[in-house]
């Protein structure tokens, strides 16, 4: 069976993981039907693991900020340079994804433009279109959002995959085994709406929720065209 690693930043708000549970469990509950194993790593209870550890590996969302100092902050930025040594499939997602831009040598910042909340269209560039994570995916398609940092300045080896209007950096690949997305492939419509709810207060008007079920595709890619081609490639 594929172990896929979960890397846990960080937690929901208490109210979401009694509702959903947590990060993780959200990746599980897709990752599960395809055969995969789900291990968790939650870096506030201890250090990370070894790169080598497991087939693939993903780095979850979280409600802290990539640029602000933390010890949580420092092991995850060193273990992601370590996976990117090891070439060993690594995909960010949200805080994750920050997390591989800042660890590579980009730059992190709050959103000059406010939070990005709800359900939103991205647009694959040039590149994005060849790229194995979104092979059989439209030119646009809709994903759940919910951040108030972005990605500024792309590490240097950095490939552009998707953007919009808002987020300029909505996807990027480094090399052939990291990518890393700003928008949630994990997220429901459910849990979508929840964070609009509590985050309402920070928008003008309310957030777009619709389903957007090409996020499940986007994790089924990482597992098929990363995780288990990189396995067979290496046996």
């Amino acid at each position: 069976m594929t172990r896929i690693g979960v890397i846990k930043p960080g937690s929901t708000y208490p109210g979401m993981i009694e509702r959903f549970g947590d990060y993780d469990a959200w990746f599980a509950r897709v990752l599960g039907p395809l055969g995969a194993d789900c291990v968790t790593r939650d870096l506030e209870s201890g250090p990370p693991p070894d790169p080598e550890s497991a087939d693939g590996w993903i780095v979850t969302g979280a409600r802290g900020s990539v640029h602000e100092e933390s010890p949580v902050v420092a092991r995850l930025l060193e273990w992601v340079r370590a996976v990117a040594r090891a070439e060993v499939p690594l995909l960010g997602v949200c805080y994750g994804h920050q997390a591989i831009c800042a660890a590579l040598g980009g730059k992190v910042e709050r959103h000059p433009g406010g939070w990005e909340l709800g359900s939103a269209e991205v647009e694959l560039t040039e590149a994005g279109e060849r790229d194995p994570l979104f092979e059989g995916f439209p030119h646009r398609f809709l994903v759940q959002t919910t951040h108030e940092d972005r990605v500024a300045l792309p590490p240097p080896d950095a490939t552009l995959l998707a953007t919009n209007p808002h987020t300029e950096i909505q996807a990027i690949g480094v090399g052939a085994r990291l990518r890393g997305v700003q928008f949630h492939p994990e997220v429901t419509v459910e849990i979508a709406g929840d964070f609009a709810e509590r985050r309402r207060h920070l928008l003008a008007r309310p957030a777009r929720i619709e389903e957007a079920p090409w996020g499940t595709r986007v994790l089924t890619n990482f597992v098929e065209r990363f995780v288990r081609s990189s396995a067979s490639t290496a046996s």
